[in-house]
């Protein structure tokens, strides 16, 4: 499943559960890392795995993701499916 930005990703989350959200962190509307905050706001999704994938790739946009509530970030430059496979097995 899809989401053009932030906004329509929490609307998706209240229509059907998850197993996990993969979201860019520079999106139009509400940028990953505020989604992720509402994500942890959100009591019935506090758990629910969060990996941000950006372009953004020094340790202070890092940092940023995972205080925002990231359970991993995954940097565009060394971006590699395998690796996002991985991470989501182990987070799920």
């Amino acid at each position: 499943m899809t989401a053009v930005d932030g906004i329509e990703a929490l609307e998706k989350l209240k229509e059907q559960p998850f197993d996990a959200v993969v979201s860019d962190v520079e999106m139009p509307g509400m940028d990953g890392l505020t989604l992720t905050e509402r994500i942890r706001q959100d009591k019935k999704h506090a758990e629910l795995p969060v990996v941000l994938v950006s372009s953004l790739a020094n340790d202070e946009d890092k940092k940023r993701g995972i205080e925002a509530g990231a359970n991993a970030y995954i940097t565009k430059p060394s971006f590699d499916p395998k690796l996002l496979l991985e991470t989501l097995r182990r987070l799920i």
